[in-house]
């Protein structure tokens, strides 16, 4: 399953073993709902606001998570400069064309992919 997270698209394999790899506790793969996955990636945004780039295993099983508890295949999650706390940091659900993010991901993997090519493509389109 692909899925957009912020600017990059995740190819979603192994379903638990990827909260695992991610060393998440195998609870929050089988017991966590979704506001409780969204506040997990509130929390690891405002840690790491890039963390899509810095740590993708962790990006992955995070998106794994809030794909499996919605019908979302797309995430946005924005930092504002003096967020404090993980209520504070911005989120939008989108479910998006599979078309759209294979199109994202094979530029993606070819090194074509741009930042503003995923907002035109998503975020904007879907607002």
């Amino acid at each position: 399953m692909l899925f957009l997270l912020n600017n990059r698209v995740f190819n979603l394999t192994g379903g638990i073993a990827l909260t695992e790899a991610a060393g998440m506790p195998i609870t929050m793969a089988t017991r966590f709902t979704l506001p409780e996955a969204i506040v997990t990636a509130q929390s690891a945004f405002l840690a790491t606001p890039d963390l899509q780039v810095s740590n993708p295993t962790q990006a992955a099983a995070l998106a794994f998570l809030i794909a499996s508890r919605s019908q979302a295949n797309a995430a946005l999650f924005v930092v504002p400069p003096r967020a404090k706390q993980p209520g504070h940091v911005n989120y939008r659900l989108a479910t998006v064309a599979i078309t759209t993010l294979g199109s994202l991901h094979a530029l993606q993997q070819q090194g074509r992919s741009s930042d503003d090519l995923v907002n035109a493509s998503v975020w904007r389109a879907a607002a």
